[in-house]
This record gives structure tokens, C-alpha cells and sequence, in this order.
């Protein structure tokens, strides 16, 4: 059933649409932090970060409805991309979440809220690698006899 393929792609850039919006909006927090400094985001820099996951997050349950009703062409080129995209994607929210952990382990500090945030982004961040991987393995094995 393709009619479902412009859903499910579009679920799928709503995915990379809020992991933008989340990279961009903790850049300036990992930068400040990897430089020895102290994590100073606004509540409106959360906000920002919490819409950006609560958008992966809804596009990714909805795309994973959808993906076994949707038919991949053989696409090699295409599939290899979407894997190394989707282990790239984890890199930069687990080094955050890594240095985060540490500088508030090293400053005595926990804020429950904070915890919960960056707990968030590790999952969310999780689910849109499976999305990719499980769609870049589904282009490289799909044979163009099932296209």
C-alpha cells in the first residue's frame, strides 16, 4: 500500500526537522560546557529543545505505523546514506549527554528537570536512528523485483 509513502517520508523529515531544531538549540549549551563552563540555557532555549524532541517523537511512532506498509526500492546508494546518517545522528546528543552528566556530577548539582531533558534527547535521538537504519536497511535489501 505505496498511498501511505508521502505520510511516512514526511514523517520522516518531521524527524530530521526536530532533531535540527534540538541541535541547534543545545549547540550553544554543549559548546559553553566543553569549555569548562556551566550550562546557562534560558527556559526558552528548553522550550525550543523540548518541542524539537516532542517532534521527533510524534513523527517517529507515527512513521514506524507506517513503514511496514510502505515498499522501498532497491536504492543502495540512498540506504548507506540513511545508515551512516543514522549513526551520525547519535554522536553529538550522547557526547551532550556526556558532558552534561559529568559537569553535574563535578558540580554536586542535580535538577530533576534538566535529568529528565537530556534522558528525553538520548531516547528520542535512539528512536530517530532505529527510524533511519531500519529504512536504510530496507533500500539496501529490497530487491527491484519487490519495487
Amino acid at each position: 500500500m505505496n498511498s501511505q509513502k508521502p505520510l511516512f517520508w514526511g514523517a520522516i523529515i518531521a524527524q530530521v526537522v526536530g532533531a535540527q531544531v534540538f541541535f541547534w538549540d543545545a549547540l550553544p549549551d554543549y559548546r559553553e560546557l566543553t569549555a569548562g563552563g556551566e550550562m546557562a540555557g534560558t527556559p526558552q532555549h528548553f522550550a525550543i529543545a523540548v518541542v524539537g524532541l516532542v517532534l521527533m517523537q510524534s513523527a517517529y511512532w507515527y512513521a514506524r505505523r507506517l513503514q511496514p506498509h510502505v515498499r522501498f526500492r532497491h536504492r543502495v546508494v540512498l540506504g548507506h546514506l540513511l545508515l551512516c546518517l543514522s549513526e551520525v545522528s547519535f554522536f553529538f546528543v550522547s557526547a551532550l549527554a556526556t558532558v552534561a552528566a559529568f559537569d553535574h556530577w563535578k558540580r554536586g548539582q542535580f535538577v530533576l528537570w534538566k535529568a529528565m531533558l537530556v534522558i528525553s534527547a538520548v531516547f528520542a535521538f535512539f528512536c530517530y536512528k532505529r527510524q533511519l537504519a531500519s529504512v536504510g536497511d530496507a533500500l539496501v535489501e529490497t530487491h527491484s523485483d519487490h519495487a
